[in-house]
């Protein structure tokens, strides 16, 4: 079996592109996330600060803790990578999304002050 060496090279893309399409699924379907982003234990998206990808999972309309598992360093920096069409993330510095919010667009670097502890993502579905 010989395979050229154009199929050969764009496999692996197909490879990694395929299963996070899969992943973000549609409203309502089991695992199905809104937004993506990548978090920063300290002021401003650098390398060295970068925590890991985190996704936001459910229809959103409602405050998220961000820390789900108690185990992040304090985020201080939030970058949104992947977003569903028409939804929008706003970060909170309190636990109940009363502080003064602050818009995460996509692909922009967001830092505060304060940690920021809580998401609140507003969707067409939401």
């Amino acid at each position: 079996m010989h395979f050229s060496k154009i199929a050969l090279a764009v496999l692996p893309a197909f490879a990694l592109a395929a299963p996070s399409i899969k992943r973000q699924g549609a409203p309502g379907d089991p695992g199905f996330y809104n937004t993506v982003a990548e978090i920063y234990s300290g002021q401003g998206c650098t390398a060295d600060t970068f925590v890991w990808g985190d996704p936001i999972f459910g229809l959103g309309g409602q405050c998220q803790l961000l820390d789900r598992n108690d185990n992040t360093p304090d985020i201080y920096s939030y970058k949104v990578v992947q977003q569903y069409p028409d939804c929008v993330a706003t970060l909170y510095t309190d636990t109940g999304c009363q502080s003064v919010g602050v818009v995460a667009p996509l692909n922009e670097c967001i830092s505060s002050a304060e940690p920021f502890v809580m998401a609140f993502v507003q969707c067409p579905f939401s």
